[in-house]
């Protein structure tokens, strides 16, 4: 049900023209591609998300066209893989599903870590007892901050990790070992 539902999901973002304004956004027609209309918010997207390197690039008319250019190849390559079906192939559909599941769970972790470190406290008792405990000969003005870097690293992985034990305590996980050991010993 979970993949056909990202499959659903992908599809409509992938035939809705992938434009990315989220709606409200300008939608004066900059270009046209066939029936696809690049939006002057597409656009914006487009070149709010170019390569750093291309800063300078959009700064001059014929920068701009030759930037233009690009932006429309592309579009007519992947109307022209649409055409072939390509779009609609279980490989290119699972990868599809795998980038949609990592940038999920990427996202999902980054705010979670943020939640975590901003609830995170180290204490000066903790790092006194961890430079103590580990020997540490330097100075203790020269290594407190990294020792307060460790501690609280230390404490968000155990925080993240406790969450993410806590989901799966909550989770109802059914494994049939025999054919998960047929399957990987293949």
């Amino acid at each position: 049900m979970k993949r056909l539902f990202s499959s659903i999901l992908i599809c409509c973002f992938i035939f809705a023209g992938c434009s990315c304004g989220g709606g409200g956004g300008d939608d004066r027609v900059v270009a046209q591609v066939n029936k696809y209309k690049m939006t002057a918010e597409d656009l914006k997207y487009e070149s709010k998300n170019r390569a750093f390197d291309e800063q300078g690039y959009l700064k001059t008319e014929k920068g701009r066209e030759e930037y233009l250019d690009r932006l429309l190849e592309k579009e007519i390559l992947l109307q022209e893989a649409q055409r072939q079906g390509l779009d609609r192939e279980k490989d290119f559909m699972r990868s599809i599903e795998n980038y949609w599941e990592q940038a999920l769970l990427k996202l999902l972790l980054e705010r979670k870590s943020k939640e975590i470190s901003g609830s995170v406290h180290v204490y000066d008792n903790e790092i006194e007892e961890y430079c103590r405990a580990s020997g540490e000969k330097t100075p203790f003005s020269r290594v407190r901050r990294d020792i307060e870097r460790a501690i609280r690293q230390e404490k968000e992985t155990e925080a993240m990790n406790a969450w993410i034990d806590e989901l799966r305590d909550k989770s109802h996980i059914e494994i049939d070992t025999e054919l998960l050991n047929e399957v990987l010993s293949d």
